[in-house]
């Protein structure tokens, strides 16, 4: 190949190049921005990243919007508790609002373990997962029988409950309406007892839709309003306020 075609073929290749460049730089410069707001929004919270959903969201931008937004922030810290949360942010505009969007808060096992009052027995009771459900695994008796606790979960307007539905013992599983003298242990009686988990705190324009147990933790499926976050945005010593 010539001097000449070479530069040619090197000119057509910068050409093409050149704005898909420029476009993958306005693109991490946004999910930075993004990343530094959620950040100040979420605080106290660990890592934060963001990802903007579309090819063209530096087209976009030039009209106020910038599409879908995907977020995940790891070690979300409320009351104590450390969380995970995976939120999706649709259509998202340059001023901060929102058309609406779905997140999952995820409260890992190790972390739930550390809310669960006691039940008066001083043997802690582990929470997990038996492939389907939520379980709490711990002792009881006399002779500190290990017992699996198999539960419901299920949402009542702005309340979790968690209803305890069959026991496991020595292999053996029980509906818990059948077992036999679940009345005689008082520390086994106060877990099979149902639990509620008011939802109250949750922020306005945020509504809680369902909860599973999955193998990173409890799960909390929350919807998000087309009003959740519409307000424009200032920044103060790099965090955003309203």
């Amino acid at each position: 190949m010539s001097r000449r075609r070479l530069l040619l073929a090197a000119t057509a290749a910068l050409t093409v190049i050149a704005p898909l460049t420029a476009g993958a730089l306005v693109t991490h410069r946004a999910e930075q921005r993004i990343s530094r707001v959620a950040a100040c929004r979420l605080a106290p919270v660990g890592d934060v990243s963001a990802t903007l959903d579309s090819s063209l969201a530096p087209v976009k931008m030039l009209g106020g919007s910038i599409g879908d937004v995907d977020i995940h922030a790891g070690e979300l810290k409320r009351q104590g508790t450390s969380m995970e949360l995976d939120a999706h942010l649709r259509q998202v505009t340059t001023s901060g609002a929102i058309q609406g969007g779905a997140a999952t808060v995820t409260v890992p096992y190790a972390q739930l373990a550390k809310r669960l009052p006691d039940a008066g027995s001083g043997t802690p009771w582990t929470p997990g997962i038996d492939g389907t459900g939520l379980t709490f695994t711990g002792t009881a008796g006399s002779l500190g029988l290990p017992v699996t606790v198999h539960t419901d979960l299920r949402l009542d307007a702005n309340t979790l409950v968690v209803t305890p539905t069959e026991v496991t013992v020595l292999g053996s599983t029980f509906p818990v309406g059948d077992l036999p003298g679940r009345a005689t242990d008082t520390a086994l009686a106060q877990r099979l007892k149902p639990r509620t988990v008011p939802l109250t705190a949750l922020p306005s324009g945020v509504r809680a839709t369902s909860a599973e147990a999955t193998e990173d933790g409890l799960a909390l499926h929350l919807a998000l309003t087309a009003t959740a976050t519409r307000h424009q945005v200032r920044t103060t010593n790099g965090c955003a306020t309203t």
